[in-house]
């Protein structure tokens, strides 16, 4: 489904098609800040359906966007690993001219996905491409050719971006996220679902209790409590999802778990994104933390309960036509305006300190509140793949 949203006051003109052959797209972070630039593409391959477009990320994503039916090469440069620091601009320059050489004189298109960055805006700018645009918040007048529109206040990734294509003149994106698993990913989570009895008709919900912050996960203690109830009020088999670093955490909530007829599931470490995305549509519920999951479930149609602590969810918030529903113990996300003791949130792409878990709000939740939300999405049906029977 696409949905039209005019420009202000000023008409934007379309690069004539015959005119761009070369588009060159940034699309920094991690999957939860990538895959919202899906849509995006999808717009300039409709617009630019001649052009060869070529995505600009950090390996991390390497694996989703090659798999992207929208892009025809991805240029992987390695990640930052000392932001907000003195080190951190003396890096940038070392990335800008390794960059450089790579990509001057070879786009007539550059767009900077929404990231607010002033290194990727000297990149774009550096690249030599006669049209350039992203969010002006950042960038100096003569980095961006077009200048997307300011926001009022905060706004999701999907929206950040549409405004960014409505700066060239692209005035239609489409509004749901996408992922792309081969049948050989299908095929390899069947196996693996088979692997440990799972049946076709079995209720089978996930559980994602990993995130790159230990300050936004939920205590392996509330994990298991949960699982526990999912498992004796539902007979519902549980798959554990995860990196191959967060086998402990699994490992944690399963021996504390007091059910022990049917053991969760251990998929961690055993998917990539592919398989995990094709994993996470089978599944009737995933709950997680606001991490990527969240977001591949919205993007394969899975019903998803995303637990969210003082962070503001909006970057990655669902549409009201998508089944996730926001699980929070304090709703006003500036009640607590800085809660890191390290000072290092917002400011790098991780943080695993083990006394940090639960700190960034999720301690607020308990499992009550993620059993109800369980309850009604049974209930409705909404968007599983089957209809569970309630027991």
């Amino acid at each position: 489904m696409h949905s039209a949203h005019q420009t202000g006051a000023t008409e934007r003109r379309l690069p004539d098609p015959a005119l761009v052959r070369r588009i060159l797209v940034t699309a920094y972070g991690h999957i939860a800040d990538v895959l919202p630039s899906g849509p995006a593409l999808r717009a300039l391959r409709e617009t630019y359906p001649q052009a060869r477009i070529t995505v600009l990320a950090v390996g991390y994503v390497q694996e989703m966007l090659a798999a992207c039916p929208y892009v025809d090469e991805v240029l992987v440069f390695q990640d930052f690993k000392h932001k907000g620091s003195r080190w951190g601009k003396v890096e940038q320059l070392l990335r800008l001219a390794q960059l450089t050489p790579r990509l001057y004189g070879r786009y007539d298109l550059a767009l900077v996905l929404h990231a607010r960055s002033r290194f990727l805006s000297r990149l774009v700018w550096l690249s030599g491409a006669r049209v350039r645009a992203g969010l002006p918040d950042v960038a100096s007048p003569r980095m961006l050719t077009h200048p997307a529109r300011p926001l009022d206040g905060l706004a999701s990734f999907r929206e950040e971006n549409r405004r960014v294509l409505e700066a060239i003149g692209i005035t239609t994106m489409p509004e749901g996220l996408e992922l792309w698993p081969t049948l050989h990913d299908e095929e390899a989570i069947k196996a693996l679902l088979a692997e440990h009895q799972v049946a076709d008709d079995d209720l089978l919900i996930g559980l994602h209790p990993g995130s790159h912050w230990t300050c936004q996960q939920w205590s392996p203690k509330e994990w298991a409590r949960v699982a526990d109830e999912l498992v004796t009020r539902y007979h519902a088999r549980l798959v554990i999802t995860g990196t191959a670093d967060e086998r402990e955490l699994a490992e944690a909530i399963s021996s504390q778990m007091t059910a022990q007829d049917v053991r969760p599931i251990d998929a961690t470490g055993r998917t990539g994104i592919l398989q995990f995305a094709a994993l996470v549509k089978r599944l009737n519920v995933l709950l997680c933390v606001n991490s990527a999951a969240s977001q591949v479930g919205l993007a394969v149609g899975t019903p998803t309960l995303n637990l969210v602590g003082y962070e503001n969810p909006v970057w990655t918030a669902p549409l009201k036509t998508e089944a996730m529903a926001i699980i929070r113990g304090c709703d006003d996300s500036n009640a607590v305006e800085y809660w890191c003791p390290y000072h290092v949130w917002g400011r790098l792409s991780q943080c695993h300190r083990a006394e940090c878990v639960g700190i960034g709000g999720l301690s607020l939740i308990t499992p009550a509140m993620v059993l109800r939300q369980v309850e009604r999405q049974l209930k409705s049906g909404g968007g599983a793949q089957k209809q569970p029977v309630l027991h």
